[in-house]
């Protein structure tokens, strides 16, 4: 077989993907032996006995030897201007103590000229041999010369230097700067507001945002991933990849509401015909490990602190009511369980006074559910989006979750089961944390808690047959059958049939989106 590069953009008349194991993830067919692809579209699915072999002519025949194909992987919750952003600076994800971090932005500091920037992202604390965060003074001494932000990996805080601080005029009482009450200076930690006001200053040209996308496109594609629910609180750069000829994914544009104008600019937006447009998503309280997700008692290890709602009921409710009214999925970020009852509330009313059936709502993220929650989330008929990436990343026993909840509650995070049990659509992403479905199936199947574990097979069909359903797409996508867009992944190894703890070792050996090989891995040599 002729080997091919790795981004491939030739079109042509179709594939023939012969001897595969394919999960189709239909009822009525959930197997199959061969793939025939029609340009864009599925044109048969089903056995080697029954196929039509007249096509193989004139269409590229790949035998697969055994290996799995299953539909493309939808990461239904990611961040791609936060990831591309993030290939500007350091990758902290492998730092493994203070002592690293410094010299890494020591080395860092040498390189840059005196006043610039210096970023990093992807940082977490509670992987550190320390157990805490570098300080203020530790960033200063490190880094005297330059600005420094660092991002945590959950998005909602940073470490920053001070003059990182004097950049951005941050002084005084200014939400989300936090001080120390013995010196009563600030930490070095900043988080929402504080922490957004300092990443203003940073500076992007469209140039760099623009080559960025294409390398994180490539990275999610080598993944097996072909669509994403792209949230973001700007569409302009998402348009200017589109127009440029270069997306290949396909983007459910999911827009943040802003306080000050809403999404009043979002309803009228004219989006490429490769985009489309999706869900509003709201923030109603923080992260876990920024100890701001809002929480009914308070942390294990900061017996003070419930965490933050960042909306009363009230104002919730009648930000939510007119989009709503006007149709707009509605995509509710709620991670503690204070969270998840103040969305419960707000949307039990919200469709109380306006019923609408179909809307699909979406809680994103849902980890700390409380008790009675599962039925309201089922009657109000609201998906949920877990990231099950985040249940191997903090919440293995020990992990950061359960020092920061204790053992019960620990207990408690992301059911997956449970939401499956209750009939909930159940959709996975990842927030890029770190994006992989295999990974996130690995992380579903093997939860630490066995009660929340799920099936291979099931963990499968939310990263495909529900994503797609979550984004009202489940006609053109999400399972293998004809007439569907031709959008799947070839993996080393069936998930199904392997050591749940084996998953973890699963490849992506080939990617089609749109009928076209984006990415092959394929080798020559028979898989075991």
């Amino acid at each position: 077989m002729k080997k091919m590069n790795n981004m491939s953009t030739l079109r042509r008349k179709g594939l023939v993907l012969i001897n595969a194991r394919v999960l189709t993830l239909e009822e009525a067919n959930p197997r199959a032996e061969v793939v025939v692809t029609d340009g864009a579209r599925l044109l048969y699915v089903g056995g080697q006995d029954d196929v039509d072999r007249g096509p193989f002519n004139d269409r590229e025949v790949i035998d697969l030897r055994g290996r799995t194909v299953v539909p493309g992987f939808i990461d239904s919750h990611l961040h791609l201007m936060e990831l591309a952003r993030s290939h500007s600076g350091i990758d902290l994800t492998g730092c493994k103590s203070i002592k690293e971090l410094l010299s890494l932005l020591k080395e860092e500091g040498s390189r840059l000229p005196r006043g610039q920037w210096l970023v990093g992202y992807h940082w977490d604390e509670s992987r550190w041999e320390e157990g805490r965060h570098a300080t203020l003074e530790e960033l200063d001494r490190a880094c005297p010369a330059n600005p420094v932000f660092l991002k945590r990996i959950c998005l909602h805080q940073a470490l920053v230097n001070s003059l990182a601080l004097r950049r951005a005029g941050l002084s005084g009482e200014f939400t989300g700067l936090f001080y120390n009450p013995k010196t009563a200076r600030p930490t070095g930690l900043v988080q929402e507001r504080a922490k957004s006001r300092v990443e203003s200053c940073l500076e992007f040209s469209e140039q760099e945002m623009l080559s960025a996308l294409e390398e994180v496109q490539k990275r999610l594609i080598a993944l097996g991933i072909t669509s994403v629910h792209h949230i973001s609180s700007n569409s302009s750069l998402i348009k200017k990849f589109a127009e440029t000829g270069k997306l290949l994914l396909r983007p459910y544009f999911c827009p943040t509401w802003d306080e000050k104008t809403g999404v009043a600019w979002y309803p009228g937006e004219e989006m490429p015909p490769s985009i489309k447009s999706g869900a509003v998503k709201f923030f109603t309280d923080g992260s876990l490990g920024a100890h701001s997700a809002a929480l009914l008692e308070p942390y294990t290890d900061e017996p003070d602190n419930l965490g933050q709602l960042y909306w009363e009921e009230k104002g919730l409710k009648e930000a939510l009511i007119p989009l709503h009214k006007a149709g707009h999925q509605l995509s509710l970020h709620a991670i503690g369980d204070r969270a998840i009852l103040l969305v419960l509330d707000a949307m039990e009313e919200v469709l109380e006074r306006y019923p609408v059936k179909g809307h699909r709502h979406r809680m994103e993220h849902c980890e700390l559910v409380p008790e009675g929650a599962i039925e309201r989330i089922k009657r109000l008929g609201l998906t949920v989006s877990a990231q099950p990436n985040f249940v191997s990343m903090w919440g293995q026993p020990g992990g950061l979750y359960q020092k920061r909840l204790g053992l019960d509650r620990w207990r408690r995070m992301n059911p997956l089961a449970e939401f499956l049990r209750g009939s909930i659509p159940l959709v996975f992403g990842s927030d890029g944390m770190p994006p992989g479905p295999i990974y996130g199936i690995h992380s579903a199947v093997n939860h630490p808690v066995h009660e929340s574990r799920i099936s291979p097979m099931e963990a499968i069909s939310c990263y495909t047959k529900a994503g797609a359903y979550s984004s009202f797409e489940e006609d053109s996508k999400g399972t293998l059958r004809p007439g569907k867009l031709a959008d799947l992944v070839v993996l080393s190894h069936d998930p199904t049939t392997c050591l749940r703890e084996e998953i973890r070792d699963i490849t992506v050996v080939m990617t089609v989106l749109d009928g076209q090989i984006v990415y092959n891995n394929l080798k020559e040599e028979t898989p075991p």
